[in-house]
């Protein structure tokens, strides 16, 4: 008898360690599927943010650097060596963690469930913008850890060279004035190398950038101090494809829930 009530102990504990967990399991399920988490999590966001509105043009030398590198090098680096002016930003991103992940839970229990014919496309079409929310996420995961983003003066005739073996060569600027001697406009002759061999050219401009395979070329302002020269950014982002399908998945999933809806009431 002695022995059958000291073995029961471990045992017993065991079923309270299993029940807890199960119950913890249970909790954590139906919080992360309940849409007042998701509201609670937006209505934090939001607040983040205006507290960012103010903290980001009040610390510029904090934030504009954010605009010049990847974001994770900015977050590990600048960003982390200034909490008391970025900690709203490290709080958005474990709301955004946490909504991303609110976002999973629900989609995966919506289809679980049972199907109809009748109301298959209003089921469907909330998941469809999931998916695009999701898709958008991944797009900024994919650019703020694997791209990158390089920018400098290059001077005309100049090369410079690029991660993955790629080059850049300015071969010309050329510049249009008026009467009076002002510059009216302007644009540049590049090249992109790729291995040793030109892969693409064209035609840079204010607000006309070329793009390669994710990388994209931009030109920003000019120098004639030693000679013509060109302020340029290059920027690779690999989420783009993820974004734009992300996009496009989010719009015509929300189209389809609005016609569904105003057509069933």
């Amino acid at each position: 008898m002695v022995q059958r009530a000291q073995g029961a102990g471990p045992d017993r504990i065991k079923r309270y360690a299993l029940c807890s967990l199960l119950l913890a399991v249970f909790i954590m399920i139906n919080f992360f599927v309940s849409l007042k988490t998701t509201v609670w999590t937006l209505l934090v966001m939001i607040i983040l943010f205006f507290i960012g509105a103010y903290m980001m043009p009040a610390h510029r030398q904090v934030f504009e650097p954010m605009n010049e590198d990847i974001l994770i090098r900015w977050a590990t680096g600048i960003a982390s060596g200034n909490l008391w002016y970025t900690w709203w930003f490290f709080a958005a991103l474990a709301a955004l963690t946490l909504l991303t992940v609110n976002t999973l839970v629900c989609s995966i229990q919506a289809v679980r469930g049972r199907w109809s014919r009748d109301d298959f496309l209003l089921r469907i079409s909330p998941q469809i913008v999931h998916l695009g929310f999701l898709f958008i996420l991944l797009a900024h995961v994919l650019g703020a850890g694997w791209g990158y983003k390089l920018s400098g003066m290059l001077p005309e005739g100049a090369y410079a060279q690029l991660p993955e073996d790629k080059a850049l060569h300015l071969k010309e600027i050329r510049v249009a004035t008026n009467a009076n001697g002002y510059m009216t406009d302007w644009t540049a002759e590049a090249s992109l190398f790729e291995n040793n061999a030109r892969v693409m050219s064209g035609t840079l401009g204010p607000n006309k950038p070329l793009f390669y395979n994710g990388v994209g070329i931009y030109i920003k302002s000019l120098s004639f101090e030693k000679g013509p020269a060109a302020f340029m950014v290059i920027a690779r982002d690999p989420g783009t494809i993820w974004a734009l399908a992300g996009g496009l998945l989010f719009i015509m999933g929300s189209v389809m829930l609005l016609v569904l809806k105003w057509k069933n009431a």
